[in-house]
């Protein structure tokens, strides 16, 4: 009887070490255990449902000076709108209701913790401690949010909590709140906004070297860094990331997120090519019909960076579809960065998903100045 001849897999190996090498070859394939497949590891990495009231840490780190005879607190009484010198650092635990509207930010002193956004308590942290507190945390990744124009202290913090709740984000969320806001709280205050507009622009810039210490603090954690920036706060952010760039002449950012950008089209144009380099990919949302950078181009000269151009590797994405006064900020059109349909994208952004292969996107028409459109 003709015996079983097996096929050296190597010409040159002996035939018994070949025979042996086919045997285990055909064991391993066999008895190899299955690889989870995508929907076992989403719901592994998502640990955390956020389908309950949560209480959840927000880090900070703010240039707001501290308001006289104030309490140390998780406040608007206690961080003010000014300039300050030094940079601040602490965290702040936040009651997120399950039952708010996604991108809404109710907020109540009363006892319904499942409808309103509250803080509940205050840690005041210097660097090294905050730094110890971010690499004990399990999840490998951070996200950095910048808010923009007009925006206190305690509204920067609730809107970070609303974004990693409503996108069930993972890891933690780091804000840099730099001072925003009247330095006149009166109603009398709030009525000049020309002039509060060119008193935050001013803060803003005197910001970006804070800023960019905070970045280079972070990249010594090791984890991966997600940067989300809205409206005036591109003037802290951009400038920044390119003045890091040409320093490291390496990427530091996982995803570079732009949101509604007030910021000098042909000032972003000279940079352009350091921010692609600082981050492994940026998406912009922009809209055309966003009335607020229509009022900042009147009032500094100059077309904005958040009105859609086009930009050679970044995904840019026409959001004016989805940007209804519902939205906006006071119809403006210009608050969609924290409503669902964008942070639905965002979701997909940071599973590292296509743009053209995410849900709701279109492709724009040939000599448009986006290359995406996000559906209504």
């Amino acid at each position: 009887m003709n015996q079983l001849q097996f096929i050296p897999l190597f010409p040159k190996t002996k035939p018994y070490l070949a025979n042996l090498v086919f045997i285990c070859s055909c064991f391993l394939l066999i008895n190899c255990p299955k690889q989870p497949d995508l929907s076992e590891l989403l719901n592994q990495r998502i640990k955390q449902n956020y389908d309950e009231t949560v209480e959840m840490n927000i880090y900070f780190a703010t240039l707001r000076t501290a308001k006289p005879l104030s309490s140390k607190a998780c406040s608007n009484a206690n961080f003010s709108n000014l300039l300050g010198s030094e940079l601040r650092f602490g965290k702040c635990k936040v009651n997120t209701p399950s039952e708010h509207s996604v991108g809404s930010l109710d907020s109540a002193n009363t006892g319904y913790r499942n409808k309103f956004f509250s803080m509940r308590e205050y840690t005041d942290l210097d660097s090294q401690t905050l730094s110890k507190n971010l690499d004990a945390s399990t999840e490998n990744d951070i996200i950095v949010f910048v808010h923009g124009f007009n925006v206190p202290f305690e509204e920067a913090i609730y809107r970070a909590a609303q974004i990693k709740y409503d996108m069930k984000y993972q890891g933690e969320v780091f804000v840099y709140t730099w001072p925003a806001g009247a330095e006149d709280e009166s109603f009398l205050g709030q009525l000049f906004m020309k002039g509060i507009y060119e008193t935050n622009l001013q803060n803003a810039i005197n910001s970006r070297a804070h800023f960019r210490s905070v970045l280079d603090s972070l990249q010594k954690s090791g984890k991966k860094i997600h940067l989300i920036a809205h409206s005036m706060g591109h003037q802290v952010v951009l400038p920044a990331l390119s003045s890091k760039f040409r320093s490291d002449q390496k990427p530091f950012l996982g995803e570079l997120i732009l949101n509604a950008p007030d910021f000098d089209l042909q000032e972003y144009r000279r940079i352009h090519n350091d921010i692609v380099g600082s981050a492994s990919r940026v998406t912009l949302y922009c809209s055309p019909g966003d009335n607020a950078l229509v009022a900042s181009q009147k009032v500094n000269g100059n077309p904005r960076v958040g009105m859609c151009a086009r930009f050679d590797g970044i995904d840019i994405i026409n959001v004016n579809e989805v940007d209804d006064p519902v939205l906006g900020v006071g119809g403006l059109g210009h608050g969609y960065y924290s409503s669902r349909p964008i942070l639905t994208d965002i979701y997909q952004v940071l599973l590292g998903i296509k743009a053209e292969k995410r849900l709701f996107i279109r492709k724009s028409g040939i000599g448009n100045s986006e290359q995406f459109v996000l559906r209504k």
